[in-house]
């Protein structure tokens, strides 16, 4: 069932069936839209619910050894040989669309229907954009226990539902399970799933390293544990990078190295890593017998490693205008003032506001706007459901919504773009948005009922500026723009200027537009040359110390709020000195009077230290044989897996790519890796840009 997401760009056409449906074909009340993918059993296709007018997924039961299309499109067995074999095919086909639809839970792929037509048979699945976990997980700076089990909680509550319905999934494995968009798993491919029951024999249906070993014989003892011990396959490979040994292997004699051994338990936490382990015990009958068990193991590991993570799929749902008492804390810690209550609260502070209004709602009937405010809320939790209830307000508005945003300010970027991609996949034009967004001062007051509004040029500003937008478009300030492209690594390209626009006040903002991804301008590599190979390095000229930056914070924080440690934890690593500092954060000071006071200081602590010319020369002299262990502050990076020659040449080539982080990000990998080359890959996902990525390749390919 890997159809019902879309696939990455590159790979989008790669596997089209010649024998596919052509776009346009009506099956039913279905208009195929394209081809998704093909596997040896069926076809997948994006196609449109006329009726609903809404996209879904279509898998059409067409196996390709078997089955040939005829001019009129029908589907029929190749031969009278193979007719039996097409026909029991179609029933097991059929019988897993049965068993899909009867699950119901928000992380099993949901099926809408299935139905025989054109001599085959079609299983129409509700469709939903998605990355593999596999690509999900490069993406990822890091992986730490809570958001391990935010992904493996949900995943486990959809898996005792198939359970409970006596069925096995018996493909559990990361190919087939898929993160949305707003970073919810779901649990699909239940081409294997058979029900449990000890006098029928199952076919050994297996995936190597994520099987056991009951499953590779008919006769296996399957149950509930077979399950678990695939869940704690994909559970060992995200802690360790490591596929598990194959379970044939591991019968007589079990050489697999333990999760505990290879993983950081101080990331992962011993508990949660023995958990693991014991969900991959060759004996059926010594593993964890239910999904229940096996979540019980994690919870009691989660609560002695102190992680504050509630299990995904589980979160307490707040009321969106009525924040809770961390808002509060937020503020009050930011501002210095002493107290929780409302009244101390209420004092301007710098936040984010994004402003969305529903593309013609005010001209829809009342029963419409209804509908169209539910599909808008739902959508609006998604998005919102990775941000710290603590740092956001919601507002509800007559026609959409507010949502002011008091820590990160890239936080609402990435929620505008999630959200107008959900909208654009999910809705299409049915259901279209306007997205304005600034930064600014915003004060909170709270009513009688202690719900929170928010007031002041921060909100206002939003509200007009996205009146200027277009249908799906996302627009900022200047005010915002020169703040997110100073703190955003990619920003150049990200937006499009649209110049100064006057409001129905008469109020002129110069305002930018967020492009699409696919539409913005491809950025030119990046030439190095090898005349600059031994200049200074960013950490050698830096003559920030703790305590100025502590100080220009405590300032900042004066003059902007709960923005200011965000900002200034962004800023630190751009910059090398603190008048260098004071300029990048200046821009955020919306009082033209304060940001005079905070750039030109009359006096402060912020002089740069001698040294730097010492610095360049010891710079200037060739480079320490390749052979001794790279050092840092807190001790050399060692590993029994690798030797100092290749951490040093891995540190080297992956600072050419991305700068100072490079130590700091290989420390960490080291200690999730044993193989050279997954290490490789491992440091290469960290590489934005595809050319910086390829060198870096390149220079690590034959290591001593």
């Amino acid at each position: 069932m890997n159809g019902v997401a879309e696939p990455s760009s590159e790979h989008k056409g790669s596997s089209i069936d010649p024998a596919a449906l052509p776009a346009g074909h009506k099956v039913l009340e279905y208009r195929i839209d394209r081809t998704l993918g093909g596997g040896g059993f069926g076809i997948t296709y994006l196609a449109q619910d006329i009726n609903l007018e809404l996209p879904v997924a279509i898998k059409e039961y067409f196996p390709g050894e078997l089955a040939l299309r005829s001019a009129n499109l029908s589907v029929c067995a190749r031969t009278s040989d193979g007719e039996k074999h097409f026909t029991d095919g179609l029933e097991r086909f059929l019988e897993e669309a049965r068993a899909l639809a009867a699950f119901r839970h928000p992380h099993i792929v949901r099926v809408l229907r299935y139905f025989r037509e054109n001599g085959t048979a079609y299983i129409v699945m509700e469709y939903e954009s998605g990355d593999p976990l596999k690509r999900w997980l490069a993406r990822q700076p890091s992986l730490s226990q809570k958001a391990l089990l935010r992904i493996i909680y949900p995943l486990m509550d959809g898996l005792e539902a198939v359970h409970k319905l006596r069925f096995l999934h018996r493909d559990i494995k990361p190919d087939n399970i898929y993160i949305r968009g707003d970073g919810s798993p779901v649990l699909l491919d239940f081409g294997a799933a058979r029900r449990f029951s000890g006098a029928r024999d199952m076919t050994n249906i297996v995936s190597p390293g994520f099987a056991p070993f009951e499953q590779y014989h008919s006769r296996g003892n399957q149950g509930p544990w077979t399950d678990v011990y695939s869940l704690g396959a994909v559970l060992y490979w995200l802690t360790t990078g490591v596929k598990p040994v194959e379970s044939t292997a591991r019968v007589q004699s079990d050489v697999m190295p333990r999760a505990l051994q290879l993983a950081d338990t101080g990331v992962f936490g011993e508990g949660l890593l023995r958990a693991i382990d014991w969900a991959l015990t060759p004996d059926e009958k010594l593993r964890p017998q239910s999904v229940a068990e096996m979540r019980n193991a994690l919870v009691a590991a989660e609560n002695v490693h102190n992680d504050t993570t509630v299990p995904a799929g589980h979160e307490r749902v707040g009321t969106p205008s009525a924040p809770s008492g961390g808002v509060l804390a937020f503020v009050n810690h930011a501002q210095s003032i002493s107290g929780n209550s409302a009244d101390k609260a209420r004092k301007n502070v710098l936040g984010t506001v994004m402003v969305l209004t529903l593309v013609g709602y005010s001209r829809q009937t009342v029963d419409h706007q209804v509908v169209l405010k539910e599909r808008f809320k739902e959508l609006m939790t998604k998005v919102l459901k990775g941000v710290p209830e603590d740092s956001r307000i919601v507002v509800d508005t007559s026609d959409g919504a507010a949502t002011c945003f008091l820590g990160d300010p890239e936080e609402a970027l990435q929620s505008a773009m999630l959200l107008r991609s959900l909208l654009l996949q999910k809705y299409g034009q049915m259901l279209s948005v306007r997205i304005g967004m600034h930064l600014g001062p915003i004060r909170i007051i709270f009513d009688v009922n202690h719900r929170a509004n928010v007031v002041g040029d921060g909100i206002n500003v939003a509200q007009r500026i996205v009146a200027f937008s277009h249908p799906n478009q996302i627009v900022v300030s200047r005010a915002y723009y020169d703040v997110i492209s100073r703190i955003t690594d990619n920003a150049i390209g990200m937006f499009s200027a649209l110049g100064p626009h006057l409001d129905e006040h008469l109020r002129s903002h110069e305002i930018y537009a967020v492009l699409d991804a696919q539409s913005r301008p491809a950025q030119a590599a990046v030439q190095r040359s090898s005349e600059f190979e031994n200049t200074a390095s960013f950490a050698a000229l830096a003559s920030l110390t703790p305590e100025m930056v502590a100080d220009i914070e405590a300032e900042l924080a004066r003059n902007i709020g709960p923005l200011a440690k965000v900002l200034v934890n962004k800023a630190v690593p751009r910059t090398v000195s603190a008048q260098g500092l004071r300029d990048m954060l200046g821009v955020s000071i919306p009082d033209p009077t304060a940001r005079e006071l905070f750039l030109r200081p009359k006096s402060h602590k912020t002089q740069p230290v001698s040294g730097v010319r010492s610095d360049f020369a010891s710079l200037s002299r060739p480079h320490a044989d390749a052979s001794q262990p790279i050092s840092s502050k807190s001790g050399p990076i060692s590993s029994p897996h690798f030797s100092a020659a290749q951490l040093t040449i891995l540190e080297r080539a992956l600072s050419q790519a991305i700068g100072p982080l490079a130590k700091t990000i290989l420390r960490k990998e080291v200690l999730r890796h044993t193989s050279l080359e997954t290490l490789r890959q491992a440091l290469a996902a960290q590489v934005d840009r595809a050319a910086d990525r390829e060198k870096f390749l390149a220079a690590t390919l034959k290591l001593p």
